[in-house]
């Protein structure tokens, strides 16, 4: 999108949740409304009540923003600050991903992302190369959990054998729209350990999603 666009029509996102040392909704509020008129966007909020900043599941607000968006009823989702969307870089990646894919632009005021202009979208990609690093890291305490496993010979496989960085990692993929077999073919590619020690497919990945872990974390 050029920078040159006014009216775009934008989603202003708003997570509200119960600490009181987050940013409250009023003042997420006042600054995308700051932003929209300062960049002459039609500006809709949509407002998550009580949202765990942890995990991007289990938010039906920011789940029906995402299929607006999908079918370009907006132009683009802003927040006020990236712990709205997700305390977890590889999330926000994730969502960086998606509109990239399908064309709407993603404004996050607090990093000086704006996909709609150049300079914002540069500051995107160093976003994206941090959110790789991450991505890595998670990979590797993964392989170490099941390296220390092995070591002490223990079985890593069963029902709820896998680390919860793990969980955490497919979460984040399918919140931000990624499906199934693209997931497996992430985890894969970042040799990402399964339970049983064998390669990721779609069915694994729905196995997670359905496993008591993952609706913990969706809760939590």
């Amino acid at each position: 999108m050029s920078n040159a666009e006014n009216g775009l029509r934008m989603i202003g996102y708003v997570r509200v949740s119960t600490s009181k040392q987050d940013l409250g909704p009023e003042v997420q509020i006042a600054d995308l409304k700051a932003e929209a008129e300062r960049k002459g966007w039609i500006l809709t909020i949509r407002r998550e009540e009580a949202a765990s900043g942890k995990s991007m599941a289990n938010r039906p607000v920011l789940a029906q923003a995402l299929a607006d968006l999908k079918a370009r009823k907006f132009d683009g989702l802003a927040v006020s600050k990236l712990d709205r969307l997700s305390r977890r870089m590889v999330d926000f990646a994730g969502i960086l991903e998606t509109s990239n894919r399908q064309r709407w632009a993603l404004v996050c005021l607090d990093l000086g992302v704006d996909t709609s202009t150049t300079t914002g979208a540069a500051m995107a990609q160093v976003t994206m190369t941090f959110a790789e690093m991450e991505r890595k890291r998670i990979g590797e305490r993964v392989a170490g959990w099941h390296r220390e496993k092995q070591a002490k010979g223990e079985r890593t496989g069963g029902k709820s054998k896998l680390p919860t960085a793990t969980v955490e990692l497919v979460l984040s993929h399918r919140a931000a729209g990624t499906s199934m077999a693209g997931i497996a073919d992430v985890l894969n590619a970042e040799s990402v350990p399964t339970a049983k020690g064998g390669a990721w497919h779609a069915s694994t990945i729905r196995q997670v999603l359905g496993s008591t872990k993952a609706q913990e974390l969706m809760s939590a």
